[in-house]
């Protein structure tokens, strides 16, 4: 009896249904995730050259109407593979507005403004008031400094017009000559030095004025101090033309006469303990003179001696007309 042929169905070979020949659509066990996040990609069938795959055709699987689709029961469920970020982004959080101060903070920070510009404003009137105060400081300073100058000018003036009226009366009563101005006198302001030659020649000078006052001179001067007559032979030692540059120095140069009396002469002799003062003994002076003084360019002379009216002399005159006032 021939049997008959069962029409075909989803079963395979291995009895399972749905599963084709060779296992082809049997359920992977779980495979971890690779790098990426992507799934692997699900293996072909291998396909031999010995062997042909098959052709007959898949068995459909019933569908049960009113359930959830899956895996049959009892057969492993395949994992769940996470979902690929999305391309597109998160959405943004929206943007909050700020918000603005309250009236109270409003209010500090307009009382802090108004604080510091109250603080500005005073210290620019301490500033302008320092200013003001060193301005008048100073002014009462220089207005003070003015009037001494003023003072002490006036002062020097009339002391100087006391001592001038001072020394006129003292002159006029040891009957003293007026100061006579010599400069205008010829070689009176000569300032020529002696040379080598002149003086190992022995050469004199004649002077304008007698005593001299002013001219040609010895190459050194006197030092302070009293002397006799001096020679008039410049190869001597002293001479006259030492004395005669003594004045060019600001000296002072008292020549007294013959016929002085023991004290009138050692009076005069004590002016030379003065800084620049001469004591020369002169026995050329004027007729009727008793004493002289000489500075650079001015002459005086005296009937007789008044060691007041020689002081007054010596401080009006002495380094006032030199050349050379700070020579020693």
């Amino acid at each position: 009896m021939t049997q008959k042929k069962r029409p075909a169905s989803g079963r395979s070979r291995s009895g399972r249904p749905g599963n084709p020949p060779g296992g082809a659509n049997r359920p992977r066990s779980p495979q971890p995730p690779r790098s990426g996040g992507q799934p692997p990609a699900a293996p072909e069938s291998p396909v031999s050259g010995d062997e042909p795959a098959s052709t007959e055709p898949a068995a459909t699987e019933p569908v049960a109407t009113g359930s959830a689709t899956g895996p049959p029961a009892g057969e492993p469920q395949a994992p769940e593979w996470p979902k690929p970020p999305s391309a597109k982004g998160g959405r943004k959080p929206g943007v909050v507005p700020a918000k603005g101060p309250t009236a109270e903070a409003a209010a500090r920070r307009e009382e802090a403004r108004a604080a510091a510009r109250e603080r500005r404003l005073e210290a620019q009137k301490r500033q302008q008031a320092a200013e003001r105060k060193r301005k008048v400081r100073n002014w009462v300073i220089y207005s003070g400094i003015a009037a001494v100058v003023v003072v002490v000018i006036a002062l020097v003036v009339v002391s100087s017009r006391h001592s001038t009226q001072a020394f006129a009366t003292l002159s006029k009563a040891a009957g003293c000559t007026d100061v006579q101005d010599t400069t205008k006198l010829a070689g009176t302001t000569d300032r020529t030095h002696l040379t080598d030659a002149q003086i190992s020649s022995g050469v004199t000078v004649t002077y304008s004025t007698s005593p001299p006052s002013g001219g040609t001179h010895y190459p050194s001067p006197l030092p302070k101090g009293v002397y006799g007559p001096l020679s008039t032979n410049p190869r001597d030692n002293p001479n006259i033309y030492e004395a005669v540059h003594s004045l060019e120095h600001g000296y002072v140069d008292i020549w007294y006469g013959n016929g002085l009396s023991t004290d009138q002469i050692n009076s005069l002799r004590a002016f030379a303990d003065q800084d620049k003062v001469l004591v020369i003994s002169y026995p050329n002076l004027p007729a009727g003179k008793s004493v002289a003084m000489t500075t650079w360019g001015r002459l005086q002379s005296c009937d007789k001696v008044d060691t007041d009216e020689i002081q007054a002399y010596i401080d009006q005159y002495k380094l006032k007309t030199a050349p050379e006032p700070s020579a020693a």
